[in-house]
């Protein structure tokens, strides 16, 4: 009956695993067009291959993107999540080997007399055919040293996938990286041009101001000779007055900006030495972006998404291979003696053991299918989230080209109407010292001036931003 029930239960740890549904391996839905839509090639080559040391001219925002990428704090972190996964991935390759490990033990016991062990040992050492030397002391003391070794052998492959999923996530961890570094670099640019602009509209400001002054002292003048009123004179003088909180607004925005871009570079030192915004205005070159099908190895967060999903295919593998028995080796061999003078190199103290054990799951069989349904839906997860990266990373360089396309007609138009408005100004002022003219035309004009002049500096950073946005939606070139 006992040699019944053990082939009974090794038959059903043999016949554990057969009954196993399938992993299926999920396929993206996603097809990407084989061009952009309005988007001319030019050119084989994409700058999506440009790293920002080429794609960005201006050498003062080439230092503090150096900085930044140097002393960034959330990219540093960032370094060290990559040594961490680097770790977990030497582990998993690891576990492929056997886990040998060294033993050393001194212990000293004393047995009971009235107990099997305690008479044992005192009849033992009373039969003449026991050498003196081989006598078991009491109390008893034992010493061994030597190794041992514990190996699974990997016959369904759950180490090996355990090893590539491992392996996917490092990957995936330095594609992250890429991803936090291009970040890194778009918003160090993106903050610096709204410091361009910002200093722009100041630059504006204190023109107008400068301007509405005269205006203010010559309707002063005017009242005084009796040809102009009160009302012209505070209409005049609240002119200025809004012209000048508008500066002190731009200022404290400015420096609010200062501080950010301090942040974002790791340092406190506030970046002051900087170009004009006229100076910095670079045109993206829309036609050399290259093919779709190219953004999917140049993007890091798709290629993140790419590996997460590849790790979680082989999750799945993993948990699959869970269903099966696992075989083990294991073993020791060393010297082991209750004498400490006869344990080292005393053929008589050798001690060997090895072995091989065989387990399968039976009464946990809901646990591991849990498991195994639960990598499925991540696997699931992964490849939603991989489409959905690549269908975002298509329709954000979609809408970028529509930006820059329209941004160069919006830009063309808002430098006219400054002309313009400059050219009312002048005749504004002109007309009214000569009567044909009122002051509410002048400070009409002097208003939408500033305007025009203020929304076409924003127009020139919207630019720059767009491109900065290119960069990034075009992977950062780390390839």
């Amino acid at each position: 009956m006992k040699k019944i029930a053990i082939v009974g239960i090794l038959g059903l740890m043999l016949t554990s695993g057969c009954k196993i549904k399938e992993a299926t391996t999920a396929e993206s839905r996603i097809v990407l067009p084989e061009e952009y839509q309005g988007v001319d090639k030019d050119t084989t080559l994409s700058i999506a291959q440009i790293n920002w040391e080429n794609y960005f001219q201006d050498p003062r925002l080439k230092t503090l993107i150096g900085s930044s990428l140097a002393n960034n704090q959330d990219n540093l972190m960032t370094l060290e999540r990559i040594k961490a996964s680097r770790a977990i991935m030497k582990a998993a390759k690891a576990g492929l080997l056997p886990a040998v490990s060294g033993m050393a033990g001194a212990s000293q016991r004393k047995f009971g007399e009235y107990t099997m062990d305690g008479v044992g040992n005192f009849d033992s050492n009373l039969s003449s055919t026991v050498p003196e030397d081989k006598r078991i002391p009491d109390p008893y003391k034992d010493f061994i040293i030597g190794a041992s070794f514990e190996w699974e052998l990997d016959v369904w492959g759950k180490l090996t996938n355990r090893k590539r999923a491992a392996v996917s996530r490092f990957m995936a961890s330095e594609e992250m990286a890429k991803a936090v570094r291009t970040w890194l670099v778009s918003e160090v640019a993106s903050n610096y041009y709204e410091l361009l602009a910002i200093d722009a509209e100041i630059n504006v400001l204190h023109e107008n101001i400068r301007l509405q002054e005269i205006g203010l002292r010559l309707i002063s003048e005017l009242k005084e000779g009796g040809r102009a009123n009160q009302l012209a004179v505070d209409q005049f003088e609240a002119l200025v007055l809004n012209s000048k909180a508008q500066l002190e607004a731009k200022i404290r925005e400015q420096r609010s900006t200062e501080y950010g871009l301090s942040r974002l570079v790791g340092n406190l030192e506030i970046p002051t030495n900087r170009i004009e915004l006229d100076s910095a205005v670079e045109r993206p070159r829309i036609r050399e972006i290259g093919i779709p099908a190219q953004m999917l190895q140049y993007r890091p967060d798709v290629k993140e998404a790419e590996y997460q999903l590849q790790a979680s295919r082989f999750d799945v593998n993993a948990a699959k291979a869970a269903f099966y028995p696992s075989i083990n080796l294991f073993g020791m061999a060393g010297f082991n003696a209750f004498d400490f003078s006869k344990l080292f190199f005393n053929p008589a103290s050798t001690a060997y053991q090895i072995g091989a054990g065989l387990t399968a799951p039976i009464f946990n069989r809901r646990q591991i299918q849990a498991e195994f349904e639960v990598a499925k839906a991540d696997q699931r997860i992964a490849l939603l989230e991989y489409e959905k990266r690549t269908l975002n990373a298509y329709l954000e360089v979609l809408d970028l080209v529509n930006q820059i396309q329209t941004l160069e007609n919006q830009l063309k138009l808002k430098q006219y109407e400054v002309s313009v408005q400059q050219r009312s100004v002048e005749n504004s002022n002109t007309l009214f010292s000569v009567g044909y003219a009122n002051y509410l035309e002048v400070i009409n004009a002097q208003s939408r001036a500033l305007e025009s002049a203020i929304e076409l500096a924003d127009l020139k950073a919207s630019r720059l931003q767009a491109n900065v946005q290119l960069y990034r939606a075009l992977g950062g070139g780390w390839n």
